[in-house]
């Protein structure tokens, strides 16, 4: 899908995309544009010690130029600003999240995945902070949770309205068994759940960086939400520079993510939202 992009020139280029994960190396070598690398753990490191960031960065940004890399991302020339905010333990905190997301307001990020979540949307402060993310039009893609296939169990903040939440399928086009169900469920009993996910994409045996370079596969929706911020930066850069800033922001690319999506035969609402990503669709849209 993105060769044909690259084909036009569009690379990611002038997109800073923040990554809030377990971190990376500063001498990964898929990685040509890393503008960063912040911690905002207990820890006093901010290399990737599990592997997770990692790999989420690399079906971000990850470039063959140079390297070797046979796991290119979707947008190898947009700046990334990687954000450790989990240990090595898996340990993380709202406060170190609430910090965090000060700090990519301040350096203006454009797109910021969230390959994170849990069932607690009533973390007012984590909830309000998100939205002053959105306000400050900032993208925000998350992934919407592996507690499927039960229905009413996204995760927060991928529930949220004004963040992109993104679901799993395989790559038969199949909707993950751990890829988790709408409908949101912030509304009941009082009222009705909305549709989630919002696009869903492929997060089964997906290919994506290593700690040290190299490639391994990995499975989840925190896979499948950096497909859908690498499609993002590389939509957003299709846009000239100067009109950039007055047409992309989330609500705009939600609607054309959603207008490019390719309906699934079987799979309902709830499962699937609009439909699969489909880039060239959505860039036809755009």
């Amino acid at each position: 899908m993105a060769q044909e992009l690259w084909q036009e020139k569009h690379t990611g280029a002038g997109i800073k995309v923040a990554i809030f994960d377990t971190g990376l190396r500063a001498d990964h070598p898929h990685f040509k544009n890393v503008a960063e690398i912040t911690n905002w753990t207990s820890e006093q490191t901010t290399d990737d010690g599990l592997g997770h960031g990692t790999f989420v960065a690399g079906l971000i940004a990850a470039s063959d130029t140079g390297s070797g890399c046979e796991c290119p991302g979707f947008a190898p020339d947009s700046e990334l600003h990687v954000f450790r905010v989990f240990t090595s333990q898996r340990v993380s905190y709202t406060s170190w999240f609430l910090d965090a997301f000060n700090y990519a307001i301040k350096r203006e990020v454009d797109v910021l995945n969230l390959s994170i979540g849990g069932p607690d949307f009533m973390d007012r402060p984590f909830v309000e902070k998100v939205w002053e993310m959105s306000a400050n039009n900032i993208i925000i893609v998350s992934a919407i949770g592996n507690d499927g296939p039960l229905y009413g169990t996204l995760n927060n903040p991928a529930d949220q309205l004004d963040v992109i939440g993104v679901g799993g399928i395989d790559f038969q086009d199949k909707i993950a068994s751990f890829s988790s169900r709408g409908m949101t469920t912030w509304e009941l009993p009082s009222g009705y759940g909305r549709v989630k996910p919002d696009i869903v994409t492929y997060g089964q045996s997906v290919q994506g960086s290593r700690i040290y370079g190299g490639c391994r596969a990995l499975s989840g929706t925190s896979v499948a939400s950096p497909v859908v911020a690498g499609a993002v930066a590389l939509l957003a850069s299709s846009v000239p520079v100067e009109e950039r800033r007055t047409l992309v922001n989330p609500a705009s690319m939600k609607q054309i993510l959603i207008a490019g999506a390719k309906p699934l035969v079987g799979p309902n609402i709830f499962e699937q939202g609009p439909g699969r990503l489909d880039l060239l669709h959505s860039y036809k849209e755009l």
